[in-house]
């Protein structure tokens, strides 16, 4: 792998096709995983990326990115 791509992914392991969500934010770094299937279905309702953008340290005003 050469870089990271921000945004949601959604995909299925390999063995048991167990869902798994990836959160990315390349502003400020911020990743999650989700596992599960209704764990997954729900946090991709929730929009994470529209409410990520609320309280993301890099759209604070005052703060510098590095």
């Amino acid at each position: 792998m050469t870089g990271w791509i921000g945004g949601l992914q959604v995909r299925r392991t390999d063995r048991g096709q167990t869902p798994v969500a990836d959160f990315l934010c390349t502003a400020c770094g911020t990743f999650r995983r989700i596992t599960g299937r209704d764990k997954v279905r729900d946090f991709v309702h929730a929009n994470p990326i529209t409410d990520h953008r609320a309280t993301c340290s890099a759209n604070q005003k005052g703060t510098t990115q590095r």
